[in-house]
């Protein structure tokens, strides 16, 4: 009886310590939440019939370093951060910033991406900082948009819309001066606007940021691995590869590379 016990509690102790790297490596698939609406890190690609992106492009690659096959599943940006703590996927990879407030939240990877926060608005509308006092910005809700906006000024008017879609309609609907997001996503979604040409990014930074792969909290094999994955990515120089295509010579978006992924 004893003996039957002690196996008991050491079968509920193995139990007990399975972690989500165990998990996703014995079910063969890592679910990841990406974005569907953000162009060039995460989006609908019709021709392909499946999410493409920046953000996919390293999906893909983690999920070939871990030895399992990668699952998307859509995310809003409000809603990422709770998809990952209900368990309803195993990691973000959706353009999501790291912060100390969401660090209280979930754990991150290194950064995989710098980002330069700015504004894009009619051309002429936008020439400084203190102009913010007077004006209504989109900032989608669930991102570090808005936190950033209110910290510069207290007498903006903010619009948070569910996503950058929505935000640059809502902008040329006239409901807002304009929108306020990572340079590249701005970039992207103006990029497929008839009327782009009345509008501009101004060289006016707002803030910068990294971007970070979201884990579950205290996930610690897990985060090892996905950093490892990175660090791989940049030593062979196909975290180069990924960047240039999404943001090199002949993309839609065309930024220089200002950063490499270390530890």
């Amino acid at each position: 009886m004893k003996k039957l016990l002690l196996l008991l509690t050491a079968g509920a102790a193995l139990v007990a310590h399975a972690d989500d790297l165990d998990k996703i490596r014995e079910k063969g698939e890592v679910i990841i939440g990406v974005r569907d609406s953000s162009p060039p890190f995460g989006f609908f690609d019709k021709a392909k019939g499946t999410v493409s992106g920046y953000d996919i492009d390293f999906a893909n690659y983690i999920a070939r370093k871990l030895g399992v096959k990668p699952v998307f599943k859509t995310v809003d940006p409000a809603d990422r951060i709770k998809a990952l703590k209900e368990g309803r996927v195993n990691l973000i990879i959706a353009s999501l910033a790291k912060s100390a407030e969401r660090e209280k939240e979930v754990d991150f990877s290194v950064g995989y991406y710098v980002s330069t926060q700015k504004l894009v608005a009619k051309k002429g509308a936008f020439k400084g900082l203190l102009q913010l006092n007077q004006m209504t910005v989109c900032a989608p809700t669930g991102t570090t948009n808005a936190r950033y906006l209110k910290d510069l000024s207290h007498t903006i008017k903010l619009v948070e819309p569910a996503d950058y879609t929505e935000a640059f309609a809502a902008m040329r609907d006239g409901k807002c001066d304009g929108v306020s997001g990572p340079e590249a996503t701005l970039m992207g979604n103006l990029a497929k606007m008839p009327d782009k040409q009345a509008y501009e990014i101004p060289d006016i930074p707002i803030a910068s940021e990294a971007l970070g792969v979201g884990i579950r909290k205290g996930e610690k094999r897990l985060q090892q691995q996905v950093n490892d994955a990175l660090a791989d990515a940049e030593s062979t120089g196909e975290a180069v590869k990924i960047y240039d295509r999404w943001f090199g010579t002949g993309a839609a978006v065309q930024l220089p590379r200002s950063f490499k992924i270390s530890r």
